[in-house]
């Protein structure tokens, strides 16, 4: 007698849910130094291992827990099956071994991961660059960075590169001769660090960067909120790209420069709509400051 799809489907949860259970068993014992045996199946399907190892490990970098199990994969010859899936033809199979990579703070896998942030394939590619991030150091910020200018600057390569990078790494980059895509990418993730250290840079792309540059450079001293930085970043108001009026518009309000308030009102007869638009919600939630503010570090990642 043939089960009915919906049968097959709950015995098929069901199968998940016990091997999860026991893998998960397998880990905790290990994590807290009862036990160093491991044997776990990394192709089971819809078993996410990083996952588990991540809730056990807390999230932490270089933990105990983290460290017992890194070392458990060592030992069983299962952290040798997670490097040789990174090149596996199965873009699913890289995506999970990527994640285990960063999950078990494997460092010394850095050079087998970097190809994968290339990947055509986006889950693959986020999936690297997430495992960068959880790795963090100079190698992962420069595997990061060599990414962004070889194939351009996205959002979790950004945010990446901001968890990634040591102190001083951003800075440092910020004052080196780069293409303008990298730094424009290093630039935002100076500002979602929100270290002070990286706003006397950050000022010089404000005078001298493109404008792409200039763009980004209002927008992370708004993130980092230096309010030294308020009448440089008020006199972008008057830039000839619409894209610095904007974003000097939204730090003006991150920085609470309501003093700025009579030059966006200039703004709202802006040549361009969306400039007319910001400004006028500017205006707004700086003469109501207690008004639900809009996160725009979230809502605008577009730098054309």
């Amino acid at each position: 007698m043939l089960l009915q799809p919906s049968a097959t489907g709950v015995i098929e949860r069901t199968r998940i849910a016990l091997r999860k259970s026991a893998v998960r068993r397998q880990l905790q014992a290990v994590a807290v130094g009862k036990s160093k045996m491991l044997e776990v199946d990394l192709d089971g399907a819809g078993l996410d291992v990083a996952a588990l190892v991540r809730q056990i490990s807390g999230h932490r970098r270089g933990s105990l827990a983290q460290q017992r199990l890194a070392a458990t994969f060592h030992r069983s010859g299962a952290e040798d099956l997670v490097i040789d899936q990174l090149a596996a033809p199965d873009a699913n199979l890289r995506a999970r071994s990527a994640q285990l990579v960063g999950a078990l703070g494997m460092e010394h896998a850095v050079t087998s991961l970097s190809p994968l942030l290339g990947a055509r394939e986006p889950a693959v590619q986020d999936a690297a660059a997430r495992a960068m991030g959880r790795l963090g150091g100079t190698r992962s910020a420069d595997a990061l960075l060599r990414a962004i200018r070889r194939h351009g600057p996205n959002r979790t390569r950004i945010v990446e590169l901001a968890r990634a990078a040591p102190d001083l790494f951003l800075e440092a980059e910020l004052c080196a001769p780069r293409r303008t895509r990298a730094r424009v990418a290093v630039a935002l993730a100076a500002g979602l660090r929100g270290r002070r250290a990286a706003v006397t840079p950050l000022l010089a792309l404000l005078a001298s960067g493109s404008r792409r540059e200039r763009a980004a450079g209002c927008r992370a001293l708004g993130w980092i909120k230096d309010t030294t930085s308020l009448p440089t970043i008020a006199g972008c108001l008057a830039d000839g790209d619409w894209r610095v009026r904007m974003s000097a518009a939204k730090a003006l309000v991150r920085l609470g420069g309501v003093v700025y308030v009579p030059e966006l009102d200039v703004l709202r007869s802006d040549p361009n709509a969306d400039v007319q638009k910001t400004a006028r919600i500017a205006v707004r939630r700086l003469l109501k400051p207690t008004e639900r503010q809009v996160d725009w570090v979230t809502q605008e990642w577009a730098w054309h």
